[in-house]
């Protein structure tokens, strides 16, 4: 089997590694695979050690803009006209809607996963119905869809995006060991963390994750330390803001980080503020650590977060309502440690990485048995 998998990755985040979790295990079943990806230095740092073949695509860029959209589309051809595979996957709008149309241009099946919708929330509604009709056209050259939600298949049956056929829901997954066995004391002396309950945000510095109401949020807390894992175009604007309400005392900015599963194990409590979500890998990490969440009832997250079983959901753009969610658990580590125990029950059961390679292979192999070929 040879698949040529096509993402945006314009930064290292959830569908390029979810796509570097499918090529090192496709790769180990002794499978040819090739990538199209953008310049992102990590996404293809991983990708050479593992020997694949790399087409970049510069027209792989945010935001979308008309003609870098369409000048995309060409090198996207010549990788499927260069590796010649049985199979396209696609990750990500950019990458997704270039390669169905180069899959439908060279007649290979493709497959396209949905890491949330662009026609969703935080856009005007002509730009929703005009992304939506767009995903419907490519929706006809595309053999299968892979949801990472179910929120995310009623969306796309809701908005007539494909056939209820054609859409499938596939959970991310990540490996549970390196989170399973921590020593806490150690991450917490390492990281200076002394005895203040430790609240923790991993992800990007970036409009839809909003740190701005977690921040809020913080300032009405008579305690707790934040550490704010990750970067991005507001990092900048987090650091005055940090100034003006007089929190550098009481959040450190840890940048891109590698030893996530660490800072995690010293950790007391995970919190995601975001505006909207497809299904953040960001929570299941937290999860796998015995943390409680407090997220957002946003995207795929009510399917992760039980409220007031793993974690309490609130309200997005809801500083108070984050408060008191936060409060709750500052004042009970009981109820932090059983929620946080129950948080990770539920993703062993249910959010592994092995569970999520098992079921998209086995949406390759129903593909290619059946010659879904446009």
């Amino acid at each position: 089997m040879r698949i040529l998998f096509v993402v945006t990755a314009a930064e290292f985040g959830g569908a390029p590694i979810h796509v570097l979790q499918l090529v090192r295990h496709i790769t180990q079943q002794g499978h040819e695979v090739a990538l199209v990806a953008a310049a992102e230095p990590e996404l293809i740092r991983r990708v050479n050690s593992l020997d694949v073949r790399v087409f970049l695509n510069p027209h792989f860029v945010r935001p979308a803009k008309p003609l870098t959209d369409i000048q995309a589309l060409k090198p996207v051809i010549q990788a499927v006209r260069s590796f010649d595979p049985d199979l396209v996957h696609a990750h990500s709008t950019k990458a997704g809607f270039a390669a169905r149309f180069a899959g439908a241009l060279m007649r290979k099946p493709v497959i396209f996963t949905a890491h949330g919708w662009a026609f969703t929330e935080g856009r005007s509604l002509w730009k929703r119905r005009l992304l939506a009709l767009a995903e419907r056209m490519a929706a006809r050259v595309t053999a299968k869809i892979i949801c990472v939600s179910e929120h995310d298949r009623q969306l796309a049956i809701r908005w007539k995006v494909a056939k209820p056929e054609q859409l499938v829901v596939i959970y991310n997954g990540v490996e549970p060991q390196p989170f399973l066995e921590v020593d806490r004391s150690y991450v917490r002396e390492k990281l200076c963390l002394g005895r203040s309950v430790v609240l923790t945000f991993v992800g990007r510095l970036a409009p839809p994750k909003d740190p701005f109401t977690l921040l809020m949020a913080l300032k009405a807390l008579p305690e707790g330390l934040l550490l704010i894992v990750g970067d991005g175009e507001l990092r900048s604007q987090v650091e005055r803001f940090l100034q003006g309400q007089d929190l550098q005392d009481r959040v450190r900015l840890l940048g891109q980080r590698s030893d996530i599963p660490q800072i995690l194990a010293g950790s007391d409590i995970f919190i995601l503020s975001s505006k909207w979500e497809g299904f953040p890998y960001a929570i299941i990490e937290a999860m796998m650590a015995g943390l409680p969440v407090v997220a957002t009832r946003v995207g795929g997250v009510e399917e992760m977060v039980e409220n007031r079983k793993t974690g309490y959901l609130v309200p997005a753009n809801d500083p108070l309502a984050l408060t008191k969610a936060i409060q709750r658990l500052l004042e009970e580590p009981e109820l932090r440690k059983k929620m946080g125990q129950a948080g990770r029950e539920k993703a062993l059961r249910t959010f592994t990485l092995d569970r999520m390679l098992t079921q998209t292979q086995k949406v390759y192999e129903e593909v290619l048995d059946e010659g879904m070929r446009l």
